[in-house]
């Protein structure tokens, strides 16, 4: 990767940490937020579910912004807008107001993803490493509120939290507009290890058939881990918490906790990292089984245990989950048309977050009735599904390969 590009995935992956920070830091103070509120868990799990499909929805907006007005704009309009947003959520008197401006939050973070996604997909020659690198920077942003928020909230309250938030968003507006994002040049197509559908004369019925069909099944998958995501983090920090029953050198419990929560989320840094290191090894569609297959044991194995274990368990689940995410985005940028590929990645986000932020509601009526353990447990039948559909991707693909073989071979007969 050259130095210009280097320098352009490490800014964008600053901005990606920031989102995901934002993006967890009502989780990590969702107790707070309930003493404060006195709402339960099923009713918390429901603003929840506001906020994480606003921050889902406005990826299909963005995605149309990104291929017309680029990615530097539309990331300026994100960030001064979740400062605003969070500002307001600092000043929510009571639930219903905290709901609609988490919502407004989450419509200007999630405008991030489709514009900073496509434009590392497009423009970087090592498209897998850098995508890689961009998902490390949002896993630190992850692991690091529970400490930021946390210790917002023990200093001076859960809503400083949120104007720290909003400060840190007004930092990152005024970085872009002093700090220009620039490429080399685009990727006009991807770097596969074998022949790949969208490089295929495209121009049968049949090709585009081969080539959508496998894209549909992605966005299957971006429901369904969207799901398992946004259920398994929103109540993993309390889950944590309530599990943990540890008290080492009179350490304060609550800080024990946050800090093991987040030395969990840090390991899904390095999955994003391997992961990413893996797709400029291995054709994607193979990896794609094994990774998701690797989600079903760890994810069980948390809702099962207590103690340090959950915390072990919860690393390897956290590692599993978002090692998948450069395969799952590579195989978005390879299946999808050239001239739409941010109105892509802006589908397959609301996808993700915005289908997917069902799972907090959903989430939060099996927590409120049999407890956090519980939620591991539901979720669980989720990465079954995901398993079949990541098959059905494998499957076409082999079906794909064989049927570019046997054209090469009419072709070059008809030749001889």
């Amino acid at each position: 990767m050259r130095t210009r590009q280097a320098s352009t995935v490490a800014h964008i992956s600053v901005l990606h940490g920031l989102i995901h920070t934002v993006e967890f830091s009502y989780a990590a103070l969702l107790s707070r937020i309930d003493d404060e509120f006195g709402a339960g868990l099923f009713m918390l799990g429901i603003v929840a579910n506001a906020f994480a499909f606003t921050f889902g929805f406005s990826a299909l907006p963005s995605g149309i912004l990104v291929d017309r007005l680029g990615t530097q704009r539309v990331l300026t309009v994100a960030f001064t807008l979740a400062a605003l947003a969070a500002l307001l959520v600092a000043t929510s008197p009571n639930t219903v107001l905290l709901g609609l401006f988490l919502g407004l939050l989450g419509l200007s973070i999630g405008l991030y993803h489709p514009a900073g996604i496509s434009f590392i997909a497009q423009a970087m020659s090592q498209r897998g490493l850098a995508l890689g690198w961009h998902g490390l920077a949002g896993n630190l942003g992850i692991a690091a509120a529970p400490l930021i928020a946390i210790g917002m909230a023990e200093a001076f309250g859960w809503r400083w939290a949120y104007v720290l938030i909003a400060l840190l968003c007004l930092l990152a507006a005024a970085s872009l507009r002093f700090i220009t994002i620039r490429h080399d040049s685009p990727r006009a197509t991807p770097e596969p290890q074998a022949p790949r559908p969208n490089t295929a004369n495209s121009s049968s019925t049949r090709s585009r058939f081969r080539t959508m069909l496998p894209l549909l099944l992605v966005y299957g998958v971006f429901v369904l881990n969207g799901f398992v995501y946004r259920g398994s983090l929103t109540f993993l920090p309390l889950h944590i918490e309530e599990t943990l029953h540890i008290s080492w050198f009179g350490l304060d419990e609550v800080w024990l906790a946050s800090s093991l929560t987040t030395l969990a989320l840090l390991a899904g840094a390095v999955g994003q990292l391997f992961g990413g290191a893996m797709s400029e090894r291995f054709r994607l569609e193979r990896m794609a089984v094994p990774f998701t297959l690797a989600l079903l044991p760890t994810l069980l194995l948390v809702g099962l245990t207590s103690g340090l274990w959950v915390v072990l368990f919860a690393s390897l689940f956290v590692f599993a989950n978002f090692s998948s995410q450069p395969i799952y985005a590579g195989l978005i940028a390879d299946y999808s048309p050239p001239r739409a590929l941010g109105r892509s990645y802006g589908v397959s986000f609301f996808a993700a977050f915005g289908i997917g932020s069902i799972a907090a509601s959903f989430s939060g009526f099996f927590a409120d009735r049999w407890g956090t353990d519980s939620v591991f447990l539901v979720l669980s039948a989720f990465v079954v599904l995901t398993l079949i559909l990541a098959t059905g991707i494998w499957y076409l693909s082999e079906q794909n390969l064989r049927v570019e073989a046997e054209d090469g071979e009419t072709v070059t007969g008809s030749g001889g």
